[in-house]
């Protein structure tokens, strides 16, 4: 009688399969916007051009900002997601390829690529420190974003400059539209800043690289580390 009883249970849940299914197939997902935040880059002036080019490494970041959701902290030590939202990409990717298009729209470097795209002399490294909504349980909220950069010489793997730059735009409601729109405002400023910073510390680190230069073409070493 066990047997049976067990046969008759297994029976019943496997009848019950196709009807789960099928409610999981005609229940009506939750709607999820799609958020591409762009930026507006100019095209800099013929005397700010360098000769080389500019590889843009993929930012690195913790597990929770290398996705793509939308990030809201409430509190210094927590974070939550805003609910029917996503990022286009993948956070870091996502600021890979708007540094890409900005550093290309300056129209100042030769070339400009991911890794292994092209040979170029200088690398810019980052780690994205913040990519989040605040809300501090006031009306408003405030966009911030923060991302630790280094210049590197490909040739040598020597970090030729390092700095973090921050933006923070508050933002009026907290509706989707002002949330990307605030996020849009941060990250020109933070590329314009970006882009200024590279541009003056690869032709510093360039022309005293030159200063640095044998007779035989080699660069001479002047510390430990080459």
């Amino acid at each position: 009688m066990k047997s049976i009883s067990v046969a008759r249970a297994v029976g019943v849940m496997l009848l019950a399969l196709p009807l789960i299914a099928g409610c999981m197939l005609t229940r009506n997902p939750a709607p999820l916007s799609i958020l591409a935040p762009s930026v507006k880059t100019e095209a800099r002036a013929a005397e700010q051009a360098v000769n080389w080019s500019l590889q843009v490494q993929r930012p690195v970041a913790d597990a929770m900002r290398d996705s793509d959701r939308v990030l809201v902290r409430r509190a210094q030590s927590r974070l939550q997601v805003y609910a029917g939202a996503a990022w286009l990409d993948s956070v870091p990717e996502m600021l890979q390829a708007l540094m890409i298009q900005s550093f290309s729209d300056t129209g100042s470097f030769t070339g400009v690529s991911r890794a292994g795209g092209m040979r170029t002399r200088f690398s810019l490294a980052s780690e994205l420190r913040h990519f989040e909504v605040v809300d501090d349980g006031g009306p408003d909220l405030t966009v911030e974003i923060a991302l630790q950069a280094s210049l590197i010489h490909q040739r040598t793997a020597r970090p030729v400059a390092s700095q973090t730059f921050a933006q923070q735009r508050r933002i009026d409601g907290k509706g989707l539209d002002a949330v990307v729109g605030g996020f849009e405002q941060a990250l020109d400023s933070l590329m314009e800043e970006l882009i200024d910073w590279v541009f003056e510390q690869s032709a510093s680190a360039a022309a005293r690289m030159e200063r640095e230069t044998d007779p035989r073409g080699r660069w001479q070493r002047q510390d430990s580390d080459g």
